[in-house]
């Protein structure tokens, strides 16, 4: 369903990495909710909200949820339950097919992913996929001082491959990955949301609760 893509005029394609593309994104909502409920929060963030807000920079996303809620959740006692969590349950995401079989068959163009993620666990991801060697560069909210929807790593994707921001396109699944890469100067094919598999995200949860978890 991307394949016209092949034959488009862009120099380069830039990628995110969680829910563009691997589905990630149901089972960090299980995570984020169980790691901010671990340590005290009464309310969880609803699946729509959460959704809309991938991207962004976890720690701000905590300060926030404190500033929203009245609550002093500890920032970093919270991303830390929470990257022990994923290093548990990140083994059972899934590939989003069409954006990898895109990955797969372009030969030609220079390619980058510009993920809001950590490092580890991008490069986890793919190589999980067998498609690292397919990217020129790979950046994470590491690389970067300031994260989406700010431009900063798509700005530097294409630096880093040599390519002029208006030639490159962005894959994005969430609409604060679409307003970084409109205030790059690049455009963005959106990844729908349909392309997720919902039985992943039901299943894992009910993996989460069945465990004794919650």
């Amino acid at each position: 369903m991307l394949k016209h893509y092949l034959s488009s005029g862009y120099d380069a394609f830039i990628f995110d990495c969680d829910g563009t593309i691997a589905d990630t994104m149901g089972i960090y909502h299980h995570l984020w909710n169980l790691s901010i409920r671990t340590h005290g929060a009464q309310r969880e963030i609803e699946w729509e909200e959460f959704r809309s807000n991938g991207g962004r920079c976890l720690r701000q996303t905590i300060i926030e949820y404190n500033n929203q809620n009245g609550t002093l959740l500890d920032v970093d006692r919270v991303l830390h339950t929470l990257d022990g969590l994923t290093t548990q349950w990140l083994p059972r995401f899934k590939p989003i097919h069409h954006v990898v079989n895109l990955i797969r068959a372009e030969k030609k163009r220079s390619m980058a992913v510009a993920s809001s993620g950590k490092k580890v666990n991008v490069h986890y991801i793919l190589n999980n996929l067998k498609i690292k060697n397919h990217f020129h560069s790979i950046l994470t909210r590491e690389d970067v001082q300031n994260s989406k929807p700010d431009p900063d790593l798509f700005l530097l994707a294409a630096e880093r491959i040599k390519k002029q921001p208006k030639k490159c396109i962005v894959f994005e699944d969430s609409p604060v990955g679409e307003e970084a890469a409109r205030r790059a100067g690049m455009d963005c094919q959106r990844i729908p949301y349909e392309w997720w598999d919902r039985d992943l995200f039901e299943s894992i949860g009910r993996e989460i609760r069945q465990a004794g978890i919650v």
